[in-house]
């Protein structure tokens, strides 16, 4: 668990299972930081080393420059620092790591997500892309779209597992880096997406609670008839966080008309095939809970918004430029 949550450890188990990662640099020491800066290729990611004990919760900020990149690490260190100290399983958790930055472009951060059993022989997977962030230029993703499985990735990240010594749900997060595909994260949990798998045939609720009670014989049975019954065509969508999203962005100027339209087209061409994150006609209230939490996070995150960046968004696809 450590290799996972401690992004620097997870890089190298990641090398060790024959998965590419993206160029990453670790500055501990103030001096260190200081003759590392001018040195890197930027732009860089200041990137949590771990989601674990943090204050904040941001994935990660770009910089562009040198000194915006000593300015920044210092102030992160600053604000994590205490609360990390006290956290003995990963002593360095309050020191974030620096990544290359890669414009994802028109394909997206590509997910392997799925379940593998504690022997390791049960393995399902289905794959997607995220398409629309909360937040750019890094953020949680808001929509997602099913592609088709690449044997090779489901390979490589049931490698990852077993180099892990990891088993239950899992959701793999890769960027395209050179001419392959570079893993960037390993989410040990339930996702954010994972309504959009489960409708497409991988119920991973049932898996995690099969194998949790020992009940092998059934496991193996609903393993077998998810690795059968694909659905290929599928689309996630947090539709109340879009919808507030692009009109908190229309507002600001921050999205185009022609960008705006191609969104709300997406909608209506997915409608049929789209799972919604909370939104359900016979059961109101989690939808409800839903919008009242995303508005509370809105608010509190409207000084960040005003200070960040202008999203690049390209119509022909509908992606915006993001790298996690």
């Amino acid at each position: 668990m450590r290799c996972i949550l401690d992004k620097m450890l997870f890089a190298k188990a990641a090398v060790r299972a024959g998965l590419a990662v993206l160029p990453s640099w670790d500055a501990r020491s103030g001096d260190g930081l200081e003759a590392l800066a001018p040195t890197l290729p930027y732009p860089i990611l200041i990137k949590p080393r771990t989601h674990v004990h943090r204050l904040l919760t941001d994935k990660g900020i770009v910089v562009h420059s040198a000194s915006k990149l000593i300015q920044q690490y210092r102030r992160i260190v600053g604000s994590e620092q205490h609360q990390a100290d006290d956290y003995a399983p990963l002593p360095n958790a309050g020191f974030p790591i620096l990544q290359q930055f890669v414009d994802v472009g028109s394909e997206g951060v590509h997910s392997v997500t799925g379940f593998i059993d504690r022997t390791g022989e049960l393995f399902v997977t289905r794959q997607s892309r995220k398409v629309f962030l909360r937040s750019r230029p890094v953020g949680i993703g808001i929509c997602f779209e099913s592609q088709p499985a690449s044997a090779a990735l489901s390979r490589a990240v049931r490698h990852l597992c077993r180099e892990l010594g990891y088993f239950g749900v899992f959701e793999v997060e890769l960027v395209r880096f050179g001419e392959g595909w570079a893993a960037i994260d390993f989410n040990p949990r339930f996702y954010h997406q994972m309504g959009m798998d489960i409708r497409r045939g991988m119920p991973l609720p049932l898996l995690a609670y099969l194998d949790a009670t020992g009940q092998t014989a059934q496991l193996r049975i609903a393993v077998a008839r998810a690795q059968q019954d694909e659905v290929a065509d599928v689309v996630f969508q947090d539709r109340f966080t879009l919808a507030l999203k692009l009109f908190a962005d229309s507002i600001t100027a921050r999205i185009s008309g022609a960008d705006r339209a191609y969104w709300r087209a997406w909608i209506k061409k997915n409608a049929a095939r789209a799972v919604d994150v909370a939104a359900d006609p016979s059961d109101p209230a989690p939808g409800i809970v839903h919008a009242l939490s995303e508005i509370q996070l809105g608010l509190k995150a409207i000084p960040r918004f005003l200070r960040s960046p202008s999203p690049m968004a390209a119509v022909t696809t509908g992606l915006y430029t993001e790298a996690l």
